[in-house]
Parts: structure tokens; C-alpha cells; sequence
């Protein structure tokens, strides 16, 4: 009896890291950014991204497609990407064709007030990036 108990016990937590995993899949937009270089920190917050028609949608597709729809890159046009993504212990992983290049992008993943926010830190360190979407 005490190994059904104990099987049981495995199962409910196991059930209760899984309710844990959002569900990516639908289209995100990005709602706040923030990067941190040197000593100087810039923020856009979700008011002046929609005066300045900043905009960047994420689609998390099925089977782990991705892409990226933007006009924050200041090349003036609306960019489109593609790739993969994964998310796995707290960190998503997207894999973006940059012409014929394979870029691995890996992102701090924290899900809460039912936004999804990013952060991620220069390979040297000296710029963090944090920035924060909520499900269309």
C-alpha cells in the first residue's frame, strides 16, 4: 500500500511541474523593454512603444516552429524571422535562420501576472536585455 501511496505521490507532483509549463503556443506581443549597458539603463514601456508604432510579435507555433514579425530592428521595415523554439527548465531556446545562418537565442523564461518575461545577458556581460509580452 505504501508503494501505490508513494507512486501516486510521484504522479500529483509530477502533474503539478507540468501545470506549471505554460502554453506558449498563439501569438505574444511585446508589451514592455528594458536594456541595461554600463551604468546607463533605457526602458519603453507598453504607452510609448504604441505612440512610436513600435511593434514585436512572437508565434509560437506547433512542433516547435517560430517566428518573429517586427519593426524595432531600425531598419525602418517590418522584419520577419523564422526559426524553432523549445522551452525547457526555465529557459527558451530559439533557433533563428538569419540567411543561411543558424543562430541559437537563449532567453531567462519567467511566466507570471500572465505575461512572459525574457531576460537574457551579453556573452561579456556588458548588456542585459529584458523584455516582456503578454498572450494575444
Amino acid at each position: 500500500m505504501k508503494t501505490i501511496a508513494f507512486v501516486l505521490f510521484c504522479i500529483a507532483g509530477l502533474a503539478g511541474l507540468n501545470a506549471q509549463v505554460p502554453d506558449l503556443t498563439g501569438t505574444w506581443t511585446m508589451f514592455e523593454m528594458a536594456y541595461l549597458s554600463g551604468g546607463n539603463s533605457q526602458k519603453m514601456t507598453e504607452d510609448q512603444m504604441k505612440a512610436n508604432g513600435s511593434v514585436t510579435d512572437y508565434y509560437f507555433m506547433d512542433e516547435g516552429k517560430f517566428k518573429m514579425i517586427s519593426n524595432m530592428s531600425g531598419s525602418g521595415t517590418m522584419d520577419t524571422i523564422e526559426g524553432t523554439w523549445i522551452l525547457e527548465n526555465g529557459e527558451l531556446k530559439l533557433t533563428l535562420k538569419l540567411g543561411e545562418r543558424l543562430i541559437d537565442v537563449i532567453w531567462k523564461a519567467e511566466f507570471k501576472e500572465n505575461a512572459m518575461h525574457l531576460t537574457r545577458v551579453s556573452p561579456d556581460g556588458s548588456v542585459t536585455i529584458s523584455n516582456s509580452f503578454r498572450k494575444k
